[in-house]
């Protein structure tokens, strides 16, 4: 099978590693003028298992070279997505499905807009960094989804989620995906967290303060989902009903009950604060801001939600310009949380 990969970040290197260790063939398209400084990754599981190359694995920046693949996988941020789509309709076969590995609700729905109903949503529910050498790292545990397609659509996805098999990677495919790209979203709420504080993943989870956000931020999520008529799955071991209050537990007993959220690798850093730290647009507003937008479609606000992409908002302007960024401490976020909730409720 001949795998396309749009996007070499952390997450799409970590999937090309994977794919060609189960036998595909490979290209991953980086951005312009990047492809001679982009090394075959090898991925690094959280159990310590080392992935390298197995197969042809080509880098390169030139998007034509996907004319010839079996499918298509989607992994860059969300401000890159519409010129990845339009190019994608250009160079691909219109029997070529694509999936797309993003955060956020809206991929997506871009994607279909120029290529129509063989796009499949996906989601990585791990978290993975570029390690020190090069190397893509799973920080934590989790699963790999993807939706259902038709025909002939639906017999690609299949043999990817078999290459996939072959390198010990389990593919879940789902019927109804939506409800999967809602939990994941809940999920990604720690993004904002993270990139408001400038705490790592694990230092995040430690912190009782950052994790009362956390969850403050899923719980306002799930009541402007629940009344614009949404319904989140369940995308790791606790649905997101139970995972909220579960945050804001003590720390002892959060330390006792979920070794593999505090267990995290301590360098590993949310997607949204490595983009602050190379300056680059976030996707803030595909994450908390997504939850903002949620609430407006359906009359209301979204307060906590809302400050945090506010923050972030302010970080990444002066990350952009060359500045260093003042992180908000994690007891101050919450007292600011505190105090918008008082004034505003969400819907």
């Amino acid at each position: 099978m001949h795998v396309g990969i749009v996007g070499a970040g952390a997450v799409g290197g970590y999937l090309a590693a994977e794919l060609s260790a189960g036998g595909a063939e490979i290209t991953l398209v980086t951005r312009k003028g990047r492809a001679a400084a982009t090394d075959k990754p090898v991925a690094i599981r959280a159990d310590g298992t080392a992935l390298h190359a197995r197969g042809s694995l080509v880098i390169t920046d030139d998007s034509t070279s996907l004319s010839g693949v079996d499918i298509a996988l989607v992994t860059v941020k969300s401000p890159a997505t519409e010129e990845v789509a339009a190019t994608l309709a250009q160079v691909l076969p219109a029997n070529t499905p694509v999936v797309s590995f993003q955060n956020g609700l809206r991929n997506v729905e871009i994607l279909r807009e120029k290529l129509g109903p063989r796009v499949a949503g996906g989601v990585v529910t791990y978290n993975v960094y570029n390690g020190e050498r090069g190397e893509r790292r799973q920080a934590s545990t989790g699963k790999l989804m993807a939706g259902h397609l038709a025909g002939e659509l639906e017999r690609r996805m299949q043999a990817l989620k078999e290459v996939f098999s072959a390198s010990g990677e389990t593919l879940e495919l789902h019927g109804e995906f939506n409800s999967v790209l809602l939990g994941k979203l809940l999920l990604n709420l720690n993004n904002g967290i993270c990139a408001a504080t400038g705490l790592g993943i694990a230092a995040s989870l430690r912190d009782y303060d950052a994790r009362f956000c956390f969850s403050e931020c899923i719980l306002e999520g799930l009541d402007c989902m629940r009344r614009a008529g949404m319904k989140p799955a369940r995308v790791t071991v606790l649905p997101p009903e139970l995972l909220a209050p579960a945050l804001k537990l003590p720390n002892a007993v959060v330390t006792r009950m979920a070794r593999s959220l505090v267990g995290i690798d301590s360098a590993a850093r949310s997607s949204t604060l490595q983009d602050i730290d190379r300056g680059r647009p976030t996707e803030i507003d595909d994450l908390n801001g997504a939850i903002v937008a949620i609430a407006r479609r359906a009359g209301g606000e979204a307060p906590r939600n809302e400050l945090v992409t506010r923050i972030v908002h302010e970080i990444e302007r002066v990350a952009m310009s060359g500045g260093r960024p003042a992180f908000v401490p994690p007891r101050e976020l919450r007292s600011q949380m505190e105090r918008v909730s008082r004034g505003k409720h969400a819907i």
